[in-house]
């Protein structure tokens, strides 16, 4: 990843504790599984209506994310 400008504090940075190494490999784990398996087959619709499919299985997978983050304190 490159980060162009000077706003990019916190980011390269590598975790300072174990403890802080440790949270973040569980957020990244949390993101590893597909959490919406994408549907399958073959569907015709225009592209406005596939835009709109996309932005709302994004937007399902987001929240599912943010709540499992919440969840684990994470967040």
């Amino acid at each position: 990843m490159r980060i162009v400008g000077y706003k990019n504090t916190g980011l390269n940075q590598p975790p300072a504790t174990p403890e802080e190494a440790w949270q973040r490999g569980r957020v990244l784990d949390a993101m590893l599984p597909n959490p919406l398996p994408v549907p399958r087959g073959v569907s015709r619709m225009t592209h406005a209506q596939r835009n709109a499919q996309d932005d709302a299985r994004m937007l399902a997978v987001a929240r599912r994310l943010n709540s499992r983050a919440q969840v684990d304190g994470t967040g």
